[in-house]
């Protein structure tokens, strides 16, 4: 490991190397893309970077946003080193500061309430050796500090963060040996999320060029009254009433009264309510809706699931009677736009009158489905996935494949990928990693042993199933998606 230097627009900052595999890869944590919000720009849109003379040191992690910390994961290696409101910094490994890479885009997940780009599990080292990128990694304001809709608070500054951060790459990434002419973002769970709202949003049009959704939930987009909700019920918590008082509150005040807002807003609004909103401005109307209009951002997408969502979130899902879970499945499926169409009955029927896995339906697997279809309509270049490991797929289990970190803390035993296994279990992730690296280049996802994917169209339908063996199958899952669907 030895020092590395490059020259920004704010100063100059000194990175490390790491090797994989005898491939040498720049580092450089930390990196400050917008001034810190805090104080007066605590609740404010983000601003341009500061200037500094001299060198910074940007060789370890940066912070990431305020949020609660727990010892009780659901899965390995979640929770940050540090975390600090002057957090809107990317992470960013390059094999080549002197190319013109492609650059893959992390958005992390955790419900935008937790979550870091700076995780060993998200370390972009391997994707960047194997596959010839650069990868950045956005870390946002998270929570109410990103995510809540209060008097004089911009709207939806979370978002607001990562298309600063989008914008920062596009006039910097150079200096890294990036190509700005070629970005393609990749998020999971709420960072997927997160990615589908940046498609329905104007501002984010020339930044980004291609778009990876794993696992998320794009149809859960907040309207007014729902943001309104929140607002009141965690300054209730927070006990304050002006943006003053905010932006006075200590942090630890506003994590707890999150937490206890989230809590008594689970069954009302669901378990992300600190979310993004419809605000006719960043989000001017929910991604799903500009989906079916054909108004989302013309670029490539790579959307899919895992086999097993909920499973992960089992014990957190209470057990609710027909009369109660029946509406809030149906009023997800309005959100897909299924109106009249929607046939609860016999999609809970599909799913054995499973709650959970109902949920996983109407929040990830469909929405996936009508995203890549819409497009597809539209002209636009769109694929599905499955990933469907024997040794576990539930949500997040598909994270350290991608990123080839299988050997960080005890990942390999959580996804059944140890002894016995380890080698299929790195063979896929090639694969994986083969896919996200033919994507960023060429807008055309490809890996071993299929070659290039098909495209999905309404005839095929088809899905390529990431398992044991990688396949390509027509119809996936087709009697299940279409049982939520009278017409279809």
């Amino acid at each position: 490991m030895g020092e590395i230097r490059v020259v920004t627009s704010s100063g100059a900052l000194v990175g490390t190397t790491v090797d994989i595999d005898e491939t040498p890869v720049a580092y450089f944590g930390g990196v400050s893309y917008a001034a810190p919000p805090v104080g007066d720009l605590r609740f404010a849109a983000p601003q341009p970077p500061n200037v500094w003379e001299g060198e910074r040191l940007a060789n370890t992690a940066g912070p990431a946003a305020p949020q609660p910390l727990s010892d009780d994961e659901l899965v390995p290696d979640m929770a940050p080193a540090t975390t600090s409101e002057a957090c809107l910094n990317a992470e960013i490994w390059s094999a080549d500061l002197d190319g013109e890479a492609p650059v893959l885009v992390w958005i992390p997940g955790g419900r935008f309430q937790i979550g870091a780009a700076g995780l060993a599990t998200y370390s972009g080292a391997r994707l960047a050796a194997e596959q010839n990128l650069v990868v950045v990694g956005l870390n946002y304001r998270l929570g109410a500090l990103g995510f809540m809709n209060g008097p004089g608070i911009a709207t939806n500054l979370g978002l607001r963060d990562l298309l600063a951060g989008l914008a920062w790459i596009h006039e910097q990434i150079a200096n890294f040996g990036g190509d700005p002419r070629r970005v393609v973002v990749f998020g999971e769970s709420a960072g997927a999320g997160a990615i589908a709202h940046l498609l329905a949003s104007p501002a984010a049009d020339g930044l980004l060029h291609g778009a990876v959704l794993a696992s998320g939930a794009p149809g859960s987009t907040l309207d007014a009254a729902q943001a309104d909700l929140v607002t009141t019920t965690f300054l209730d918590a927070l006990g304050v009433e002006t943006l003053d008082e905010l932006r006075a509150a200590a942090v630890d005040d506003i994590l707890a009264a999150q937490t206890n807002a989230a809590d008594e807003l689970l069954l009302s609004v669901g378990m992300m309510p600190f979310h993004p909103v419809v605000d006719g401005d960043i989000v001017p109307i929910p991604p799903m809706q500009a989906a079916r209009e054909g108004s989302l951002l013309n670029v490539a997408m790579l959307v899919g699931s895992t086999q097993h969502e909920m499973e992960l979130f089992r014990d957190a899902v209470p057990e609710l009677p027909p009369e109660f879970a029946h509406p809030m499945i149906e009023a997800k499926l309005a959100a897909l736009g299924y109106g009249d169409d929607a046939d609860v009955e016999a999609g809970f029927a599909a799913v054995g009158h499973d709650l959970v896995e109902a949920i996983a339906y109407s929040d990830i697997h469909l929405p996936a489905f009508e995203l890549v279809a819409c497009q597809t309509r539209r002209g636009v270049d769109a694929w599905r996935y499955r990933f469907d490991w024997s040794g576990g797929a539930s949500h997040a289990y598909d994270l350290p494949f991608w990123f080839g970190t299988l050997d960080v803390a005890n990942w390999r035993d959580v996804v059944g990928a140890g002894e016995g296994r380890a080698s299929e279990a790195d063979r896929l992730g090639r694969r994986m990693r083969d896919t996200l690296g033919s994507f960023v280049r060429d807008l055309v996802p490809s890996c071993d042993p299929i070659g290039s994917w098909p495209c999905y169209t309404d005839e095929r339908r088809t899905a390529t199933v990431l398992a044991d063996d990688v396949s390509i199958d027509s119809d996936h899952d087709g009697q299940r998606i279409r049982s939520w669907r009278s017409d279809k």
